[in-house]
């Protein structure tokens, strides 16, 4: 009992000390020094490294709960493609928590994917989180971390990533993330810059950002939070330089797969060709979904194959190109970097067989698969454990 309180004490001291936030100064590269800082403005690659000897990553994301058929597409797309290093091409998974199947969230994290927050409720309108104070902020966040450790098994430590609900980032979010000690967002939309530089870098957000605000109601981040990263959500822009969507699901929804293969093609050279810059393809399951005869599945699995027959282009986790960013490698050096090696991560608890499968009729009718035992209560931002 002892122990356990000085536990508490000892993180309560930590927080408070990591909430005295101080205005965010205009980044100062003699002061901001790698592993742990870089400046916004910093559109070369880490460490030194010319874009020819830099590893072109291509990070896939995808949003909201996670159930069997959209992880079933999400395995599709990996299927016929690896990394340079012979190691399974893997996926961030941004989960919230409404219908989503823990069973397949523990399944998917021992085979590779990276399991991220992206809150408990992501409950709409956005209004309600533009107006979001801290407390419901850090409930929100914490809370989703906290289900993901207690019903998927996720280690605290591997829990990584964030990303706002619709996208819509304040500085509550940002307080929140920063005295949980997150180590990176991927919320912020940013258009690329047709200057020859290429696209933003992954960066800390010790420092006043030079990245544009998307709206009035999504001012950026006044105050300063060392060693958080924010990974740029750059986004898909048309031929005309036009921005066309920030997710792969709001840009051409009706494109056929020859028209979402330019997209993709086209877009990735924006990065390959310049400072190779981290591209992401992010999206919801309703990318796939959205229109059944256009095959968007057919065009991006063509795109992963054409990106991987280049030889050093590889596909990785947010927390993946975080590690990088702090120890950047060349195109060599990275097939035997560990961060970028094979996981060896245990097996979920139980099996099809054996899951339990939760039913709640309060707030709502919901199910809950999962290996842990159900809990009396559905769980929500304020009571997570369900108990």
């Amino acid at each position: 009992m002892a122990r356990s309180v000085f536990i508490w004490l000892f993180l309560l001291v930590i927080g408070g000390i990591r909430a005295q936030f101080q205005p965010a100064q205009p980044c100062d590269p003699q002061k901001c020094l790698p592993p742990n800082c870089r400046c916004s403005d910093n559109r070369k690659p880490p460490g030194g490294l010319t874009p020819e000897k830099t590893p072109q990553i291509i990070m896939v994301t995808f949003d909201d709960d996670l159930e069997k058929q959209y992880l079933d597409l999400y395995d599709e797309l990996f299927d016929e493609v690896s990394n340079p290093n012979d190691c399974p091409a893997v996926g961030t998974l941004f989960i919230s928590h409404n219908y989503t199947n823990y069973f397949l969230v523990e399944s998917a994290y021992s085979r590779g994917y990276e399991a991220a927050d992206h809150t408990v409720t992501h409950q709409e309108p956005t209004t309600y989180w533009e107006q979001a104070d801290y407390t419901t902020w850090k409930n929100e966040i914490d809370g989703q971390k906290e289900i993901l450790h207690r019903f998927a098994n996720i280690p605290y430590e591997a829990i990584q990533g964030f990303r706002a609900p619709f996208l819509m980032f304040t500085e509550n979010m940002f307080k929140s993330l920063y005295v949980s000690n997150f180590t990176y967002d991927l919320s912020w939309p940013a258009n690329i810059k047709f200057d020859g530089l290429g696209p933003l870098y992954p960066y800390t957000l010790d420092y006043k950002s030079t990245q544009t605000c998307p709206t009035i109601q999504q001012p950026c981040p006044k105050m300063s939070y060392p060693g958080l990263w924010e990974i740029p959500n750059v986004n898909l822009m048309d031929e005309d330089h036009s921005t066309c969507g920030s997710m792969m699901d709001g840009c051409d929804p009706r494109g056929n797969e020859t028209v979402w293969y330019e997209i993709l093609v086209r877009n990735f050279h924006y990065h390959y060709d310049t400072n190779r810059a981290p591209f992401g393809m992010h999206m919801h399951p309703s990318y796939f979904l959205q229109c059944p005869s256009c095959d968007h599945m057919g065009a991006a699995k063509k795109f992963l194959r054409y990106a991987q027959d280049l030889g050093d282009v590889w596909f990785l986790t947010g927390s993946q190109v975080i590690a990088w960013m702090k120890d950047p490698q060349d195109i060599e050096q990275a097939k035997s970097f560990p961060p970028w090696k094979c996981p060896t991560r245990p097996p979920p608890r139980c099996d099809e067989k054996t899951v339990h499968s939760c039913h709640y009729t309060k707030p709502k009718d919901f199910y809950m698969n999962t290996c842990t035992k159900c809990p009396p209560h559905f769980p929500s931002p304020t009571n997570p454990d369900g108990n």
